[in-house]
């Protein structure tokens, strides 16, 4: 049957808009409609505004390949992160997404797992791709010409997030992490504390160790430095049987965790440097019978939405996270409209109190 409406939709299906079609609804040249739909060139802002509603009234999609080769970028940025389910890097993501977002650009998200050919990999695929920018977690502080625009050959901007890496001469977005753990510390030793444990994430250990791998990041390092920093200023002499740095991997975080609780003495406080060392310092606790809040007090870095509702809630470092995805991608933007210079930015960090620490009375055996 007939309805009036079915000739329409056959020949909207057949017939999509052309360039062509939207300059002549906009009363330009096709040159001028190019120009004003590819955001290159000298157009009016007049002219812009009619030939982008002649565009919506066609449904009118630009071709991104005959944009990208007239005007030189694809309107694309890549990320390369270590640990794409690490609710910190989700959260800096969308944040490097919704930033981007507002100037027109699309993310492709590439991940390492903190691994140094993966990351090489992930740098060259989007080399390939062509896209204007990238912002990059490095896996390493050692090994980095791969991002140096001199000896890589490079044609992109690139900025670092969450990771400084000393004598690469490009932007960083960090935060202060050496001063977070001495803060951490500090807490736990105004509370009572004084059996002080570190549980240091970290994929260049091989399952746990108490020695520092060869080629941590930079994160890891200044985490554990502030830490023993804080342990040295109240007169503690670290222990170093409970400093451990991990693989972020449960199981490997697990097992750090059980090697701290199972010393005798044993630790009361533990500092996690990251959720993943702090869900293995909790599942080992409960597997011998230990209650955090009561039997052990626990901070960890970040403030992930489960560690509110946990049951104690969890004391946390809460580092601004969206804020330095969005302060890495608006570096990054500077960078690719020639606006930018290198900078290396630090944002503070908060501890977050809540229930997860506990204040020990006397001096007997809860005090080493």
């Amino acid at each position: 049957m007939d309805d009036g409406k079915s000739g329409d939709i056959g020949d909207g299906a057949r017939k999509r808009a052309r360039l062509i079609d939207v300059a002549q609804r906009a009363n330009v040249s096709r040159a001028t409609a190019a120009r004003a739909l590819g955001n290159y060139g000298l157009v009016t802002k007049e002219t812009r505004a009619k030939v982008l509603a002649a565009a919506e009234a066609l449904n009118y999609r630009v071709n991104e390949l005959a944009r990208s080769m007239r005007s030189g970028r694809t309107l694309t940025i890549g990320v390369v992160v270590a640990d794409i389910s690490n609710s910190f890097f989700s959260t800096s993501i969308r944040a490097i997404i919704d930033t981007a977002a507002s100037s027109d650009y699309q993310i492709l998200v590439l991940n390492t797992g903190d691994d140094l050919e993966a990351e090489r990999d992930a740098i060259r695929v989007l080399v390939e791709k062509r896209v204007d920018g990238m912002v990059v977690v490095p896996s390493s502080r050692r090994h980095f010409s791969h991002l140096q625009p001199e000896e890589g050959g490079l044609s992109v901007p690139i900025v670092l997030l969450d990771r400084y890496v000393e004598g690469l001469k490009i932007s960083s977005v960090t935060t202060d992490d050496f001063a977070a753990s001495r803060e951490a510390v500090r807490h736990f030793v105004a509370c009572g504390h004084r059996r002080i444990g570190l549980m240091v994430a970290t994929a260049a250990a091989v399952g746990h160790t108490t020695k520092e791998p060869p080629d941590i990041v930079w994160t890891a390092e200044a985490r554990m430095h502030g830490g023993t920093v804080g342990l040295a200023e109240a007169g503690i002499t670290p222990t170093h049987k409970w400093m451990r740095y991990s693989r972020g991997e449960f199981q490997h975080a697990r097992a750090a965790a059980m090697a701290i609780l199972k010393d005798e003495p044993r630790p009361t406080a533990i500092l996690a440097t990251n959720e993943e060392m702090a869900i293995g310092c909790i599942a080992a606790a409960r597997e011998i019978g230990l209650e955090i809040g009561r039997d052990l007090s626990l901070i960890l870095f970040d403030d992930p939405p489960w560690v509110s509702v946990f049951t104690p809630p969890l004391t946390v470092i809460r580092r601004p996270t969206y804020e330095l995805g969005r302060l890495a991608m608006n570096l990054l933007l500077a960078e690719i409209n020639g606006e930018g210079s290198s900078q290396a930015a630090m944002l503070r960090t908060e501890i977050v109190h809540r229930q997860s620490v506990r204040a020990l009375q006397g001096s007997g055996d809860d005090r080493q």
